[in-house]
């Protein structure tokens, strides 16, 4: 019976080359989502790649002095990342611990899977006696199921920074016991290798990915519930902000409509006190126009609804005290299914995210379009912008303290256009930011 030696085969050293590239890449991708660097800037291509190739060289360097030591290798792929992240990135150290020791937990388990099943008697001396066989095999443990890694980054590790949500502490400390006790287990048993029997190794397996991973997607879906929860709730306070500052807006208003429908009975009244010279009877006479709240109502026609009007000269004004030159065009369809409601949340949120963005800039210019074409209500909004926003804050991460407390707007925005079947894109350049939805009026 021939027997292999991976590490003495070109090919078994060209492939665990490439995986020690794939692991560096996806621990950098991993860092580079995850944190923010420390100058506040976006981490540039040619950065990722030099560290990439960095990280890759030490742990080929590892791995060769070494001769292929377990221990050599799992502490190098743990400590370079937690010493990349500690030197270019913010954050609190535990936090960058937790990272490194989910990650580094689970891509060892999922290359000791590999090496661990299938375990029959059959299979295993197919693979010891098949040089093809068992190449294919490291081939698999070293780079094939980085793919997995990397939907694992993505879809789960890197998705509460993604999605601007702050996990609850348990939540981390829940996590890190989990990959703590699998790297336990790998760096003194060096599990599942050592392991005889079947069923332990059942078992053991099951700690070191499933339940790794498993817990991974329970804590994604509580904290997706509990943001929904909170995105529900942001609606119904800044539904209930609206609506106190529209009676107060109708009252105000409706004063000024009987103080003008009446205003030539007023006229009449201080003509004839003039006439009569009382004149403290004509001064009371017009301390009482004081009760009117009429001051500085100059309301715009913008739509029909009132409550819509209200609020778009609401942020229109808003917009020109900061100089912000503001524009509208606006056609709403007389049949639409939209709810009143949701659409002024929309524009609510919309017109708060553009002049917040624009308002310190020179020259700075806000343009609203809304029509109906087909099916479909078009809300466009486009605002001045200092840079490609695109470009330099891609996942659109808040600036502000607090940052779970913020970020909620761009929400309650997917949230509304999600309700209508709708679309939501953002188009960016150099000087300009545009969102447009597109949300079903049928």
């Amino acid at each position: 019976m021939q027997n292999y030696h991976i590490f003495s085969m070109p090919e078994g050293m060209i492939l665990n080359t490439a995986g020690q590239f794939i692991d560096a890449y996806l621990f950098i991708y991993l860092i580079n989502g995850f944190f923010h660097p420390k100058k506040g800037s976006v981490v540039t291509r040619r950065q990722t790649v030099g560290m990439t190739i960095l990280i890759a060289g030490i742990l080929f360097l590892a791995d060769f002095l070494s001769d292929n030591n377990f221990y050599t290798y799992y502490a190098a792929i743990f400590l370079l990342p937690l010493v990349y992240s500690m030197i270019f990135f913010n954050e609190k150290l535990i936090t960058k611990i937790i990272i490194c020791s989910i990650f580094t937990s689970l891509i060892l388990s999922f290359e000791n899977l590999v090496i661990q099943f299938p375990h029959t008697e059959s299979i295993r001396n197919l693979i010891e006696t098949n040089r093809f066989v068992y190449v294919f095999r490291f081939f698999v443990q070293r780079i094939g199921l980085k793919a997995l890694m990397f939907l694992i980054i993505k879809k789960l590790l890197l998705w509460p920074k993604q999605s601007n949500i702050e996990l609850p502490t348990p939540c981390w400390f829940l996590i890190l016991s989990m990959s703590v006790f699998g790297n336990l287990l790998l760096v003194i048993f060096k599990i599942p290798r050592r392991v005889d029997g079947y069923a332990v190794k059942l078992i053991t397996l099951i700690f070191l990915v499933i339940l790794p991973v498993f817990l991974l997607l329970l804590v994604k879906y509580l904290c997706m519930t509990g943001e929904k929860n909170r995105i529900i709730s942001a609606q119904i306070s800044q539904a209930k902000i609206q609506n106190q500052y529209l009676i107060q807006q109708l009252d105000m208003v409706e004063s000024l409509r009987k103080f003008r429908h009446d205003y030539k009975a007023h006229l009449f009244c201080m003509d004839t006190l003039l006439s009569a010279k009382k004149y403290e009877e004509l001064h009371q006479y017009l301390l009482s126009f004081h009760q009117y709240q009429y001051e500085g109502i100059h309301l715009r026609r913008f739509v029909d609804d009132e409550s819509l009007n209200i609020i778009l000269n609401q942020k229109v004004t808003v917009a020109e005290k900061y100089g912000i030159q503001f524009e509208t065009d606006i056609v709403l369809p007389t049949d639409g299914k939209i709810a009143i409601s949701d659409l002024n949340s929309l524009i609510v949120n919309l017109c708060d995210n553009a002049i917040e963005a624009c308002a310190t800039l020179p020259n700075a210019r806000i343009s609203l379009d809304i029509h109906k074409v087909k099916a479909y209500l078009i809300i466009e909004i486009t605002n001045t912008a200092r840079n490609n926003v695109q470009k330099t804050n891609p996942e659109f991460r808040t600036h502000k303290s607090n940052p779970q407390l913020h970020g909620l707007g761009i929400k309650i925005i997917k949230s509304i256009t999600e309700k209508y079947n709708g679309q939501y894109h953002i188009l960016s350049t150099e000087n300009s930011f545009t969102t447009n939805l597109m949300l079903l009026d049928e």
